[in-house]
């Protein structure tokens, strides 16, 4: 009998970097700059990090990110512009994995195709997130100041 694709895939070993390189950091430092070109991902082996978009001045927080969960991963699927910032929230420390250590990584072809797809399409997710972000924010602006000058309640 074939063994299953699942099966399959946990049977191979994937090659890692033999020493993870290890970072550590203070609370409030910034990893990671919205912008900025990227090409490493983080794995959170201990702390918190905040994920958020600045935008005309107001930060946005996505998500926190804990021990055990990743960040900064599309930069090693696309070579694009970070789309948001990261920052810790106390004592931290990340493993670092690079685009040439992902390189190096025994991976199925396939999975690694899907991982790219995948990038991809959150790339486009955050992309229409951005406009949608910059479009509103003037109404958002005109409102506000709508509200403060109670000139509605007239």
């Amino acid at each position: 009998m074939r063994p299953t694709w699942g099966a399959s895939l946990a049977r191979r070993r994937i090659a890692i970097p033999a020493k993870p390189v290890l970072e550590h950091y203070t609370d409030g430092d910034v990893i990671i700059r919205q912008g900025e070109i990227g090409d490493r991902m983080y794995v959170v082996q201990s702390g918190r990090v905040r994920i958020f978009r600045e935008e005309r001045g107001v930060e946005t927080v996505l998500s926190d990110v804990v021990a055990g969960e990743t960040f900064g991963e599309l930069a090693l699927f696309d070579r694009r512009p970070r789309s948001a910032s990261a920052r810790t929230m106390g004592a931290t420390e990340l493993r670092i994995i690079s685009r040439d250590d992902l390189s190096r990584m025994d991976c199925d072809p396939l999975l690694r195709s899907l991982l790219t797809t995948l990038s991809r399409r959150l790339r486009t997710i955050d992309d229409a997130f951005e406009r949608l972000m910059v479009r509103e924010a003037p109404e958002r602006e005109q409102l506000a100041a709508l509200w403060e000058s109670k000139s509605w309640l007239d």
